[in-house]
């Protein structure tokens, strides 16, 4: 049963901060400057006062991006702009990208980017974790799908990346654009949406674990309707996963529809379902007998830490939306954007009881227990976009509303009636006998909780140029109201009993931020920008309820993106102090105060490049240093490091494609490795050791060997190649997560 938990923690030297961080970058870019050849011209351009100005080949952030490299994001700015005029660091993987590294989850997806870590969890329960810039974000209270929140509750969603043409990272607080969240950044998915240029791709995959897998994208315009284009995309998995006993199964399919009466004005329609069937098992593995041997020995982490005959996991999910551009008059546009889901999820799950658990972990206490959830939502954004000009400065303006509305109804049932009480079940997991018959469960669930969230906010930034010189400055005020009603009933012991929580929230959010665009392709910049996140489920003494969690940051970097090139480099250095945590209350038994204090600092280089032609490299160096800085009513986590925060991160991955003229014409290779450092738990007690993964590609184009199989290619991924072992710090102190496996596949795919 997956907690919130948001941790604390150490401290390390930056060695040389941005100074450093900009050095390296700068030589490393001049290096590969030095060694460009018949590099893609990928220049910023300019605003856009029409939808088909904006249409531009390779640069349109919301349709397919040609190679590795972006130069353009609706995330950043919440208009079609430049990133490299965009005061966050913002990280984009493409498409292609995604296809050459064999992507087929979330985690995966955002591995070779600085500052994210997803945590994994391969017992496939809920949706994704990270940490961004050192904070825990679950809940996707940091994922966006096309600039609208995806959910609210782990169980809410899962994310199929087959689903998405790119998707962008934007780092740090982003309150003043998007509202509440974590102040560590956002990850925005961007749909595959129709096309008037036909595009047609299938795909049949296997591999280990008994895995295989299915899909298309098709999309083009509509016969005798030339206004109409559609999209389709679809996939299906029938797959085992590494933990004994648990299924990888899942169905996808989305269908599109764009109409596009003039070069003004387009509106998207999308829909979405789709199922996914794992294991409901939790997985907490002690750190003895996984990363320390126990009086046995280590046991294989492989271990289903439940019961073959009662661990399921279900999520159905539904969606609707549009998304509508319309140009009113020269260098304006109407955005609005609209999303309704449904969700319902079914687990029968085992959580681990670490009070019942011997001590020497030769058995493990388990307490089995069934969540079903049913949740709904509705989320609209709708905002102006406009370039004017004001005694020679250029404005580029945006200013909307956004609103949101989510549901959730929860339901649980402990094993015998008593949660995670006197009835466990017992599992060796060196010698596992799984013998689970026989389930007591009461006919009522014993926790039924209801929950609703409405969120308004006003929005409203401008970004002025003036002879080099960029000016950005955003602000927002949400108004958010929260609402929980808990029931519990225990029949067996005759108890039972209500509770209900309410908040209301204003908070406003603001960012500005300076730079300066030097005719080579160069902006150094500096921001200072704040976010808020509401803390429900909790008072202070006096009755009132919580404030949100403030967070502020200032950041200074530099981009750069040579002239002329297919290249885009990042560094800069930030740092992030988050206020108004909730502590226990000393003299209050059950109540909070609002004294702690935590802080991230740290500074990040990346770079994207198509160094020649048919050469890709992407890389990417984060040195984090998180501390809790106030925590008066445990002063013994003062000083401590945040959870599943490495102090350093680095990932190199490079692709090349064969000249066809050459002795090996028709061969794509690619090859990375990803370092992540070592980690820790929220009270540091727990030392998870440091690991560096291997992925490889391999793709070969069919056509060299019978031009009739055109548009035919074979290709062939691995991620972990070595099969390295690692973890991540679990829920409890002294338990973990264990990493993904080795995962080989290889995938026939035919375009046309």
């Amino acid at each position: 049963m997956r907690t919130t938990r948001d941790g604390v923690f150490g401290r390390c030297g930056l060695h040389g901060g941005l100074l450093a961080g900009v050095a390296t970058a700068a030589l490393l870019s001049g290096l590969v400057s030095a060694h460009a050849q018949a590099a893609r011209p990928q220049g910023a351009a300019a605003s856009s006062t029409t939808l088909d100005e904006i249409s531009v080949e390779g640069q349109q952030p919301t349709f397919g991006t040609t190679g590795f490299v972006a130069t353009r994001s609706t995330a950043g700015m919440k208009g079609n702009d430049s990133i490299l005029e965009t005061p966050n660091n913002v990280s984009v993987i493409t498409r292609e990208e995604m296809n050459v590294r064999g992507v087929q989850d979330l985690n995966t997806a955002v591995a070779y980017t600085p500052g994210i870590q997803a945590v994994d969890y391969p017992g496939g329960q809920g949706g994704p974790t990270f940490t961004l810039r050192g904070f825990n974000a679950n809940n996707f209270d940091s994922v966006y799908e096309d600039g609208l929140r995806y959910g609210f509750n782990s169980f809410d969603q899962n994310v199929e990346p087959y689903a998405y043409e790119r998707i962008d990272v934007i780092k740090g607080p982003v309150g003043a654009l998007y509202g509440q969240g974590q102040p560590g950044g956002i990850v925005n998915l961007v749909s595959k949406r129709p096309s008037f240029t036909r595009s047609n791709e299938v795909f049949i995959q296997a591999g280990n674990r008994s895995r295989v897998q299915a899909g298309f994208d098709l999309t083009g315009p509509v016969e005798g309707a030339p206004d109409f284009a559609y999209r389709i995309t679809g996939l299906i998995r029938d797959s085992d996963s590494q933990v004994k006993y648990t299924p990888d199964d899942r169905t996808f399919i989305a269908p599109a529809i764009t109409w596009k009466p003039d070069s003004d004005t387009s509106l998207t329609v999308l829909a979405k379902y789709a199922e996914f069937r794992g294991g409901g098992a939790e997985q907490s593995l002690p750190i003895v007998g996984t990363l320390r041997s126990s009086t046995l020995g280590k046991f294989d982490p492989n271990t289903l830490i439940g019961a073959p005959n009662f661990n399921t996991g279900l999520l159905e999910n539904k969606e609707i939306g549009y998304i509508f551009d319309h140009t009113f008059a020269p260098g304006w546009l109407f955005h609005s954007a609209f999303r309704y889901f449904e969700a319902d999820a079914k687990y029968q799950a085992f959580g681990a009881d670490v009070t019942k658990t011997p001590a020497n972990f030769l058995t493990l206490a388990t307490a089995p227990y069934v969540r079903n959830q049913s949740s709904h939502g509705l989320l609209t954004d709708n905002h102006v976009e406009g370039q004017f000009d004001t005694w020679g400065i250029q404005h580029s303006i945006v200013a909307g509303v956004d609103y949101q509305d989510y549901h959730r109804h929860d339901e649980r049932k402990f094993y015998q009636g008593l949660p995670f009480g006197t009835v466990d079940v017992f599992i060796n997991p060196y010698n596992p006998v799984y013998n689970f018959a026989n389930v007591g469960f009461d006919a009522r669930p014993n926790i039924t909780t209801d929950a609703s969230l409405q969120q308004t906010g006003l929005y409203f930034q401008d970004q002025m140029k003036w002879n080099g010189f960029i000016f950005t400055g955003s602000v927002r005020n949400d108004w958010a109201n929260q609402t929980t009603n808990t029931f519990v009933q225990y029949p067996r012991v005759g108890a039972s009993g209500g509770a209900r929580s309410k908040l209301d929230v204003s908070a406003l959010s603001y960012r500005v931020a300076l730079g300066y665009e030097f005719d080579f392709g160069v902006v150094p910049f500096v921001s200072y920008s704040t976010s808020f996140n509401p803390q429900a489920g909790g008072q202070k003494a006096d009755g009132s309820g919580l404030d949100p969690r403030e967070a502020k940051q200032i950041e200074g970097g530099v981009k750069w993106q040579p002239v002329g090139t297919n290249q885009l480099y990042t560094a800069s250095y930030f740092e992030i102090t988050q206020t108004n945590i909730a502590q226990a209350d000393p003299l209050a038994p059950g109540f909070f105060v609002q004294t702690g204090e935590v802080q991230s600092k740290g500074f990040e280089i990346e770079g994207k490049a198509n160094l020649f032609e048919g050469f890709n490299i992407v890389y990417g160096y984060a040195h984090l240093d998180t501390e809790v800085t106030k925590n008066p009513q445990n002063v013994a986590l003062v000083g401590k490091r945040l959870v599943n925060a490495p102090n350093n991160t680095f990932s190199l991955f490079a692709d090349y494609t064969f000249p066809l003229s050459s002795p090996l014409g028709g061969f794509r290779a690619g090859a990375g490795v990803r370092y992540v450092g070592q980690r820790t738990n929220s009270t540091n007690v727990d030392d998870i050791p440091s690991y560096a993964l291997v992925d490889a590609s391999l793709s070969y184009d069919l056509a060299r060997l019978d031009p009739a199989w055109r548009g035919a290619v074979l290709s062939v991924n691995a991620t972990n190649l070595l099969d390295e072992k690692y973890y991540n710090a679990g829920f409890y102190q002294g338990y973990v997560f264990q990493g993904f496996r080795r995962s080989v596949f290889g995938t026939l795919t035919y375009r046309w």
